[in-house]
């Protein structure tokens, strides 16, 4: 319910803090979706009326082939560069890690593709999509003006704030808090609580806590494991 929840506030441009969200009941988060649903649909229609592209009016992409996600990149791509993106924009079934990349030849420089995950959009829609495609988009017309282009460049971190983009193609993560037992210190996630897990930095047990969703704008939000 939480993914649900966390997409369609991306889809409608509102902001719920973290700390908001772990504090809704499940009644009160299905008041939130059914509102937040109502008001996607009437942006979406306000947008569809209108002959020119507006990224707002996405709110469901074809996943049969890369015919439609290719089109939406090149369209983002003239709104915000001004010229086509002239590399393939694929989707990648088994990608889960990030929510896409974008990939070029080591050896020749010569840009290869754009890759957006088709898991990230069926669990965060079109919304998230279009954000992971402005962030690679920004990515590539950096890479092909021989400017500074990775993730911890400056001048890569501007050019996404200008156009709106996310800093980082984040995966979201979730799973159990877990902490050393010897020293305390942060061990990371675990889907599931296995006795037999040890920590790298002590290895002693390991203590598990609350389950968590970490959002791909590092939102993290204590939920019920469903």
């Amino acid at each position: 319910m939480m993914k649900t929840l966390y997409s369609l506030l991306l889809e409608v441009g509102e902001n719920l803090e973290a700390a908001s969200l772990s504090q809704l009941t499940h009644e009160e988060a299905k008041q939130w979706i059914a509102r937040l649903k109502q008001l996607a649909r009437v942006k979406a229609k306000s947008f569809m009326d209108s002959d020119v592209f507006h990224e707002k009016a996405i709110r469901s992409l074809d996943t049969r082939d890369n015919k439609e996600l290719d089109w939406v990149g090149n369209q983002l791509s003239l709104q915000y560069f001004g010229r086509p993106c002239k590399v393939p924009i694929e989707w990648d079934k088994s990608l889960k890690n990030a929510a896409g990349y974008f990939s070029f030849d080591l050896r020749t420089q010569r840009p290869l593709r754009i890759v957006q995950s088709m898991w990230q959009y069926n669990q965060f829609g079109a919304q998230h999509v279009i954000g992971t495609l402005k962030h690679e988009l920004a990515h590539f017309h950096l890479f092909m003006e021989g400017r500074p282009f990775r993730d911890e460049d400056e001048e890569f971190k501007q050019l996404c704030h200008q156009i709106g983009a996310p800093l980082y193609a984040l995966a979201m993560k979730e799973g159990y808090v877990t902490s050393c037992s010897a020293c305390g210190g942060f061990a990371g996630l675990e889907k599931k609580p296995k006795k037999k897990l040890i920590s790298r930095c002590c290895k002693s047990s390991l203590d598990f806590g609350s389950f968590v969703l970490i959002f791909p704008n590092g939102q993290v939000v204590e939920v019920e494991k469903e």
